[in-house]
């Protein structure tokens, strides 16, 4: 139990710490559902097992291609990935990988300044996380600063983007875009995880004992 007040406590903390929609250290597991990920008609769910840690392991699936689903490859969160980034301490968002498919596809982040179509301007990243056919969990680091992303649809200057994100995705493309490749493919995407900078981890660090002695009513 003490555990658990404690996990709650240093939840309420970070929570505490940013108004935000995104928050350090969050991470989406797909152990409750689609964690408000979407990709189109048809082109998403959630997958009851396999993911990197085995058995149990849910995961959330992509698939585009052929109709009914969305011909692009492209997954989207538009509500806890939303927000400002550089004030929540996120420098960096890491994510697990699974291609099923019969080619090697370039994966991307992208970040957009509104949930609109494909002239909507954004950042993505500059280079891609290429993601081999081999059927097997890969874990990628796309870094979210001026030497990672590349602009496209000439969007406003990155620290004004990375302020008011409002539309978040992983997508394949062969070039930094806000909108996935069209092709026929299949990718399991697990444990997308912010990534704090090192002084809002060092934060978090000199917080823990402090929370701990809380919970334990010390």
């Amino acid at each position: 139990m003490k555990l658990l007040s404690f996990v709650a406590g240093l939840t309420v903390f970070l929570s505490a710490a940013s108004t935000f929609a995104v928050t350090i250290g969050q991470v989406d597991t797909f152990q409750d559902g689609l964690d408000n990920w979407q990709g189109g008609v048809g082109g998403f769910s959630v997958a009851p097992a396999g993911g990197p840690a085995g058995a149990g392991d849910q995961y959330l699936q992509l698939s585009s291609g052929a109709s009914p689903l969305p011909p692009r490859m492209a997954g989207f969160n538009d509500s806890q990935w939303l927000g400002n980034f550089t004030a929540a301490g996120v420098t960096e968002v890491t994510v697990d990988l699974l291609n099923s498919g019969a080619t090697s596809l370039p994966m991307r982040v992208a970040i957009r300044e509104a949930a609109g179509g494909s002239t909507t301007p954004g950042y993505a990243s500059t280079t891609p996380f290429v993601l081999p056919p081999d059927g097997l969990w890969h874990h990628a680091v796309f870094e979210l600063n001026a030497a990672s992303l590349t602009g496209f649809n000439s969007p406003q200057p990155l620290s004004v983007d990375l302020a008011n994100v409002k539309d978040f995705r992983i997508l394949a493309s062969a070039a930094p875009s806000g909108v996935g490749d069209i092709v026929t493919a299949q990718v399991g995407v697990d444990n997308v995880t912010a990534v704090p900078e090192p002084s809002a981890l060092l934060l978090i660090i000199i917080a823990a004992p402090f929370i701990w002695r809380l919970s334990c009513g010390r």
